[in-house]
């Protein structure tokens, strides 16, 4: 074989492998010494009610949408599972409205990818007094192994948050995917966040970091990918957000990616969401 089809080949299966198989690869797994939904279960007991959970959903992608609907059924066909869409198109939009008639569905601005929505469907829930004991917070992403990776062990664990109200952990992740994290990259714009709304906690956020690069002395962790389960104290959390309207309007717009050289508003979200639960002694419990 002629030594310039070989060399296509390999190349093709190299950029093949990074794009499917490794969809994160500038971070190291840690080997995480976080508590696991194994040691949650034997923490808590069945209680008698059934929980209400609301299920966060940002549709950007309406083709992954529909493989999601086929893979995850019974995330979308819950009577005690309480659905709120958000989507940037007018089409999509209206295609929700026609398949789930009796859920909320918005229509937002392309403005922080997953995030932007997000925050602006919490302010909506904040407004409208509309607590749940669970939050699942799903999105398209496109990626199908990082995708199935995250939503899977919430799949399989649904009847555990329907079932049990923890008390000692706020927010889960799936283990693949719960990183450890030390702010060097979007430094800057995580304390912006954090002086804007939640000031009181400043100083214990400066306390994590020393130096010029801002190494943070203590690694917490966060959700890489934006796809985890929340529960009530998490949310309460949320609502101090001084101002859901102005986080939202100074985030990106389109598609973007993180960068060392270009660090983004919008990814510096998705470390603070895991940040959250470090300022209040919590951590991440992995699934």
């Amino acid at each position: 074989m002629d030594n310039k089809i070989i060399l296509v080949l390999v190349l093709f299966l190299v950029l093949y492998y990074f794009k499917y198989k490794l969809p994160f690869t500038n971070i190291n797994l840690p080997n995480i010494n976080l508590p696991t939904m194994e040691i949650m279960d034997k923490m808590n007991t069945l209680y008698s009610k059934t929980n209400k959970i609301a299920l966060i959903t940002h549709v950007g992608n309406m083709k992954v949408f529909e493989q999601i609907l086929l893979d995850y059924p019974k995330f979308f066909n819950n009577d005690n599972i309480d659905i709120y869409f958000s989507c940037n198109t007018n089409k999509d939009y209206e295609i929700l409205l026609k398949n789930f008639p009796d859920e909320k569905v918005f229509l937002y601005e392309n403005r922080g990818m997953d995030i932007g929505p997000f925050l602006l469907t919490i302010k909506y829930l904040s407004e409208n007094e509309l607590s749940y004991d669970f939050y699942i917070k799903i999105h398209t992403k496109t990626n199908p192994r990082w995708r199935n990776q995250m939503l899977i062990p919430i799949y399989k664990n649904l009847p555990y948050f329907l079932t049990n109200k923890p008390t000692n952990t706020m927010m889960y992740g799936c283990k693949e995917w719960v990183i450890n994290n030390n702010f060097t990259m979007n430094y800057y714009y995580i304390l912006d966040i954090i002086k804007r709304n939640y000031p009181e906690h400043t100083e214990k956020f400066l306390n994590y970091c020393t130096g010029k690069t801002k190494q943070c002395k203590t690694i917490p962790y966060f959700v890489a990918g934006t796809i985890f389960v929340f529960n009530d104290k998490y949310f309460d959390l949320l609502k101090e957000i001084k101002n859901f309207n102005h986080e939202f309007m100074i985030l990106e717009t389109g598609y973007i990616v993180n960068d060392p050289r270009n660090p983004r508003k919008t990814h510096s979200w998705e470390y603070l969401f895991g940040y959250l639960n470090y300022l209040n002694d919590k951590n991440i419990t992995v699934m």
